[in-house]
């Protein structure tokens, strides 16, 4: 349990523009190896400025191991000159895995048939070789309970911890904590290094933001 005087406050971000989102056309899944386009260069250098202009400092800062995510991670730390090795990563907050679908065509690969069926199976869709909404959620919050809230080293003093990740893994997360509609993962927007900002107080969850990019207008 969270110490009664403790405020834990989270940062989930997701990945600044990657090569793989420059074409939308194809599924990227997890993409392990794909770095960040120089736009996503871009706008991870603005939240790093962002989070030094508002002196938003972290306890703990958690990515994916993808390279897009560490590469976001490290160009925030370094507009506020935080050494790179303060980022622990781990391969529980990946992207969901979309198997022998990764790669191909959006448009050869969705097909009517197969969108009605994965509609009918809603959370427990799980493409070739591949990984459900559901396996996503259980894989991000295990990780989340054992290395967050039941951590020790947290309780009983205000922390902040920032964790770099992907789309969907992260509104997993989010229904973790919300237990909102499924059917809703696939309904929010997640942009580019938008940031979630929760907040968990002794009377329960706070849900501050979803989907902030206010940074990228600086």
């Amino acid at each position: 349990m969270i110490h009664k005087q403790t405020q834990l406050t989270l940062y989930l971000i997701r990945h600044a523009e990657s090569e793989m989102n420059q074409n939308p056309h194809l599924i990227g899944g997890r993409s392990p190896r794909t770095p960040l386009s120089p736009l996503g260069i871009e706008q991870a250098m603005k939240l790093g400025k962002y989070f030094h202009k508002h002196d938003i400092t972290f306890n703990a800062i958690y990515s994916s191991t993808a390279v897009r995510a560490i590469g976001t991670a490290r160009l925030v730390l370094k507009e506020f000159n935080v050494p790179e090795d303060n980022v622990t990563t781990t391969d529980q907050l990946v992207e969901i895995g979309q198997g022998d679908w990764e790669g191909k065509l959006r448009t050869e690969t969705y097909t009517p048939d197969t969108l009605s069926y994965m509609n009918t199976k809603g959370p427990i869709f799980t493409p070739p070789n591949g990984e459900s909404q559901l396996m996503c959620e259980h894989r991000v919050s295990s990780w989340f309970i054992e290395e967050i809230l039941n951590n020790k080293k947290y309780m009983g003093k205000e922390t902040t911890i920032a964790i770099f990740s992907h789309g969907i893994t992260i509104k997993c997360l989010l229904h973790f904590v919300m237990h909102f509609n499924d059917r809703l993962i696939y309904r929010i927007t997640l942009d580019n290094t938008s940031m979630c900002r929760l907040r968990l107080t002794p009377d329960g969850w706070f849900i501050d933001s979803i989907n902030d990019t206010s940074h990228l207008g600086q």
